[in-house]
């Protein structure tokens, strides 16, 4: 299984990040509490993506945690 991350600019003060890596989405709503769940995509009932809005404050541990810089 392949798994994809994301990370980019989304507007004045917030970046967006997606990812389908299971152990990133747990450690994210166990750690990251400010970071919001703008979208979870489902196929055949199964989650298999979720997408974040993340504090540009945060910009630092949100490309260590994508493991991708922000464009």
């Amino acid at each position: 299984m392949t798994t994809e991350n994301d990370l980019w600019k989304l507007e004045k003060g917030w970046l967006a990040g997606y990812t389908e890596d299971r152990d990133l989405i747990r450690r994210i709503k166990r750690y990251k509490k400010e970071w919001q769940i703008m979208a979870e995509y489902f196929k055949n009932g199964r989650l298999i993506g979720v997408q974040f809005k993340i504090p540009i404050k945060q910009r630092r541990a949100a490309e260590r945690m994508f493991k991708k810089q922000a464009n």
